[in-house]
This record gives structure tokens, sequence and C-alpha cells, in this order.
């Protein structure tokens, strides 16, 4: 190739280069522009907090006046004081996030400024990391001054959380607070401010062992009597099922929803004797802090069709959602209000279970953190819904102690071989004695490959459950839900990973077939089933796939070596 020629060619590149700069920058630039153009909010941009507070999902509750409070507050200038007092709060939180006090005099001035940024610095001082968050605020303005320049409220119930780390990022302190705040508002440079912030009253609300207020159950709602589920006055001992659809299992379940399909496979339930069945809502697919109308109708239908027969309904709220970030919380609790004050007076709902297996993200987000929300959701949970019983799904009975008597229900899950189950269930027994413990999973699969040696048959499916469901009757547990009506053609790979011996056996732990059709473990659940189940002979195991593929290749490999050693004494060689 000629110099001249390679001269071209660079000159292109580089032009071609110098092209595609100049039409990102174009592209960046006049986006810019329409941001600020079309009337966005340059404080999102520029990270600033605005004079309106975004609407982060803070319960914001606006009490009416009492008494003389001077000149008289209209609608418009309550809703500037209480944006005011929301918008300090905020200020203060990301100061605290950002270890940076410079932004406060946007929303605090004068001695309020002072000890809001003293806070600040004495945390940076101390190379401490404080995640702050206001999650409720309860206002009633005091007085208004004359000449609309001074204000004062009370902040009735503001709920705060607190998480402190040091300096190598380890948790030091985890709370939820309820205080009583006194706030004296200035209005100055066309804005209010906090000018005067005192706390008058503080009650720490992070106590786990804590009990919750005693439901108090409507007509045809579950309730509970020492250790025992009661359903109009007689005990309910639940014989029950986790359900997603055949063909929609997980995140295709709501988007999908048929209310004929589900009409039947409640129908089926019913015909294997079962009377409960859980299943669960998916947190950012309901919403988050916006819960869709029209999943939350869906809900309701599958809660009315649940009632009319005759099945009771365990509903697993937060699936999937795995952060725990305190700046999150007000949203999750909005989610939380939502959905339970709307079926708060269902009578198909048995019982709310907070979260799958939440001890599963201790190690992740820490068991502090974990714990913390849980024990305020489930002082939310009572607030919002006073009738309906609360539960977690923990995943084993050791940990299933974790918040002692605070929960009206008990349920753990148990995979493990059944004939260490009656230990594990004593263990928990003793250490909650007065509360009705359930198994909220539990299962076997009938997954075989010829690969891998783990398989099961059916037949070892109905012995599991006979083991699972014998050891249960001589206890005084309220029940067992078991893992799950159907066989799945796929798994979400999130669910349980994305190998075959991950999704194989999770795809075949149902005791219906893919079409329907009943295993031999089905006509066990029914109350009262004979759950004598002739044990299977020791030889059993070895006629499944796995072992007459090993046998196989064992013959296979017996014969190749036996042609080649004959080969060899013929003199003709291995080849």
């Amino acid at each position: 190739m000629s110099k001249t020629r390679l001269k071209l060619i660079i000159w292109l590149f580089l032009g071609f280069c110098c092209a595609v700069i100049g039409l990102a920058t174009v592209s960046v630039s006049s986006r810019l522009l329409a941001f600020f153009q079309r009337g966005a909010d340059p404080a999102t941009a520029l990270n600033i907090v605005p004079n309106v507070v975004p609407d982060i999902g803070v319960k914001l509750t606006l009490l009416p006046e009492q008494g003389d409070v001077g000149r008289m507050i209209d609608n418009y200038t309550r809703e500037q004081l209480a944006q005011a007092y929301m918008r300090a709060w905020l200020e203060w939180n990301l100061a605290y996030a950002r270890g940076d006090a410079r932004g406060l005099p946007t929303a605090f001035t004068g001695p309020a400024l002072l000890a809001a940024r003293a806070t600040i610095e004495s945390a940076v001082d101390q190379g401490l990391m404080v995640t702050q968050v206001d999650l409720a605020h309860r206002l009633q303005m005091t007085f208004y001054s004359i000449d609309g320049s001074v204000a004062t409220l009370t902040d009735l119930g503001s709920n705060e959380v607190r998480l402190i780390r040091d300096r190598t990022g380890a948790l030091i302190y985890t709370g939820e607070t309820q205080a009583t705040y006194a706030a004296v508002l200035v209005f100055e440079d066309g804005r209010w401010r906090v000018r005067q912030l005192t706390r008058t009253t503080l009650e720490a609300l992070d106590g786990t062992n804590k009990v919750l207020g005693q439901p108090q159950p409507a007509a045809a709602m579950v309730s509970v009597r020492g250790t025992d589920l009661v359903l109009d006055g007689k005990p309910y001992a639940i014989a029950g099922i986790n359900y997603y659809p055949q063909a929609t299992p997980w995140e295709l379940f709501w988007p999908n929803y048929t209310p004929a399909l589900i009409e039947r496979d409640l129908v089926r339930m019913r015909s294997l004797g079962l009377n409960t069945v859980r299943i669960f809502i998916p947190y950012e697919q309901f919403g988050g802090r916006d819960v869709r109308p029209d999943l939350l109708d869906r809900l309701g239908d599958f809660l009315d069709r649940a009632h009319a027969n005759q099945l009771k309904v365990i509903v697993t709220l937060f699936d999937f959602r795995g952060d725990y970030n305190p700046l999150l919380w007000p949203q999750s609790d909005r989610h939380l209000e939502t959905i339970l004050t709307r079926f708060m007076d269902h009578p198909a709902i048995l019982a709310w279970d907070l979260k799958n297996e939440p001890d599963l993200d201790y190690k992740r987000v820490g068991r502090e953190t974990v714990d913390l929300w849980l024990a305020h959701s489930l002082r939310l949970a009572r607030t919002y819904d006073p009738h309906h019983l609360i539960t977690i799904g923990w995943s084993s009975a050791e940990v299933a102690t974790t918040f002692g008597q605070a929960l009206d229900l008990i349920s753990f899950h148990d995979y493990l071989p059944p004939q260490g189950l009656l230990a594990r269930y004593a263990q928990l027994r003793t250490a909650l004695p007065g509360r009705p413990i359930i198994l909220g999973e539990y299962g076997l699969p009938t997954w075989n490959s010829p690969f891998f040696p783990n398989g099961h048959t059916e037949a070892e499916q109905a012995n599991y459950y006979a083991d699972v469901l014998s050891a249960l009757h001589t206890t005084d547990a309220a029940g067992s839900l078991a893992w799950t009506l159907y066989d799945y053609g796929r798994v979400p790979a999130s669910v349980a990973g994305s190998w075959p011996w991950q999704t194989g056996p999770q795809q075949q732990l149902g005791l219906l077939h893919a079409n329907g059709t009943p295993k031999p473990a089905a006509a066990l659940l029914r109350p009262g089933a004979d759950l004598a189940v002739a044990p299977l002979p020791w030889w059993a195991r070895f006629l499944k796939p796995f072992w007459l593929f090993l046998g196989f290749l064992v013959l296979l490999g017996g014969r190749v070596a036996w042609r080649l050693v004959r080969r060899r004494r013929m003199g003709k060689g291995w080849i």
C-alpha cells in the first residue's frame, strides 16, 4: 500500500471520529436545552432541594388548628408552611448522606441552622456515616403572625429511622423513633425557613419483641386461640398449597391474570381437599409506591373467587424486593398502606405474610437493617389492617424465633429430610410457647436426569409427604402448605439459578403434572387422608435414569475394554 493511500485512510478515520464526537456533543446539548425549556425543575439537574418537596412517599397529615392562632391561616399558606417543614427534613437527610452541610441554609436559618449544621459536622469529625430518614409527620399549625412573617407549628407524630456506621462501615446503631417537635418558621428572601426546631418528646420504636396489639377479626375471618387457629369458633387446621398458575408462574402471573383459569385452579384445590392457598405480590410489578389499580382489582378478583370456593388466602407482600435502604422506606410504606387498607375487611384473607424468607437477605444487607424494616412494617401493618393475622415466611425453623411474640402466626419453611422435622419443630415450640405455628413451605421434586444423581421419583415424593404430614400430626402445628400445585415449564433464573440442576428440580415440585393430572402425593394432603404409604425397597433408587445411564456406561465401557483386550491377545494391537 502506498504512503499516500495510507495517509488518506488515517485522515478519513480521524474525520469519522471527529464527526461522531461532534454529533454526540450536539445531541447532549440539545437534550439539556430541551430539559430546561420544557419547564423541568432545574433543581433536578443541579441537585438543589426545590421549593415544592418531591413526593417521595413521606406521609403528611395536616391536623386542624385549635384555639386562637392569631391571623387566620389560609389553605395556600398552610400548604406552604407544611412544604417548608418537609423540605427542611429532606435537606437535613441529604446533608447527612453527603456529609456536607452547605445545603442547609436553603431550608434552615438562625438557631435551627446552627443546630442542624452542628449535627452534620459532628458526624463528619467522628468519621460516622449517618442515614436519617423521616417517614411520617402529623402537623398542627399553632400561630401565624399578623404581618405574615412568622408561624409556629407542632409536629405531633414525627417518625424517623437512623442507621449509623463507623469509619470501617460497620453498623453501630439502628433505630426508629417517634417524636414530637415544636417549630418556628420565618418568611425571608421569598421563602419559609425553619428558625427553631425543638424536640419535646421521644419514644424508641425498635423493640423487636414488643407484642403487637391483638388483631380484631370480623365475622368469617380466622383468629388465634392459644396455639390454634379458629374460624367461626371451631379449630381451623390449614391444609394448603403455594400457588402460581401452571403456564404463567412467578413474574408472569399477574400480568397474564385470567379469571377463568384461576377459577379452574381454585376448584382443583378444593377437589384435593385443600382449604388454604398462599400467593405472592411482587413489589415492583404492582407499582411500588404507586400501586397499580388494575392489579389491585385482579387481586380483589382472586380473593373474591377464593372466598366463593371456601378457600382462605395467605397474601405474601414485597416479593422480590431486596432493597432495604431507609431512603426507600416511605415508598414501601405507601405500598403497604394502599394494599392493606383496600382489603382490610376481606373475609378470604387468612393472614398477611410481610416478606418471603427475608432472612436470606441477612448476609447481603445485614440482619440489623432487615429486622429494623420488618419491625417497622409490622407496626404499620397492624395500623392499616387491625383485623387480619400477620406473619413472616421464614426460611427455616431456627430463624423463625426472630420476632418472638410479635407475630400472630409463626410460619417456617423446611426442605430438609423429614426425619429431623420433629426435633426442629420442638425447638421452635420451646422458644415460642404461645403462638400458632405452621409449616409454610415444604416439598420434594420429581425431577430426574441421566446426568445428575439427586433425582426423585413420584413414589419417593409420596413417601416424603407421608413422612412430613405424619410428623406434623403428632405436634400441635396449625397446619401446612405444600410447594407447589403444578409442575412448571420454566422457572426464572432469579428464582433458582440458570443451571439445569437448579431449574430442573424447581420445575417439578408440583403435586399435579403440567397437564393437571395428580401425582400420588396429591391425595395425601386431604385432611384425614391415609398416610400409610408403603416404603420403597432399597434397590428402587437404582432404577432412576442416572443409575440406569451409569450402568449402561459401565456395561458399554466393559464391553469396549473386553474387545480391546481380546484384540491385544490376538496380536492385532490396541487399535
